[in-house]
């Protein structure tokens, strides 16, 4: 998959300067409730697929199958540093890669921002980036949706994680 949603250096360095004004990493709950922080440690429980049945592979954040998602462990701090953790599996390679993240909200809707950050490189060089949306969170469950191009049209995952 490639990045779908390339962020241009002035969109994600003014992201950088809002993070950095502001430090927030609450959202309010699209559900409707009061705002929640999303930094601390999560773990994706489950993905499915919205537009798609049946058996598919599907490679995500240009790193590794979908598959290998699950279980995987994703440290959130505030300052907007992170890491997620992918276990060992067939097909996966296991470790952890580290992220800058972020929440800001795009047409009345949350979105979760993040980019990967390959040895020590600082966040402003980084051009390629991802971005979900945030479906529901609570205080322990949060669902992000990611839209992708699959054969032609238009599906979407869904990553429910829990702390």
């Amino acid at each position: 998959m490639k990045n779908k949603d390339m962020l241009s250096v002035t969109a994600f360095s003014l992201l950088l300067l809002i993070m950095s004004a502001c430090s927030t990493s609450k959202v309010a709950n699209p559900d409707g409730g009061k705002n929640v922080k999303i930094s601390g440690t999560w773990t994706v429980q489950d993905i499915d697929f919205e537009g798609i049945t049946g058996k598919v592979k599907v490679s995500v954040f240009d790193d590794a199958p979908y598959t290998c998602f699950i279980g995987s462990q994703w440290n959130l701090v505030a300052s907007g540093n992170g890491s997620y953790t992918l276990p060992s599996g067939q097909d996966c390679n296991a470790g952890e890669r580290t992220i800058f993240w972020g929440v800001q909200t795009e047409n009345g809707v949350p979105t979760f921002m993040f980019k990967k950050m390959p040895g020590g490189v600082k966040p402003a060089k980084i051009t390629d980036g991802y971005k979900l949306t945030v479906k529901s969170v609570t205080a322990n469950s949060l669902v992000l949706q990611d839209d992708i191009n699959f054969e032609g049209k238009t599906v979407y995952i869904n990553y429910h994680l829990t702390k």
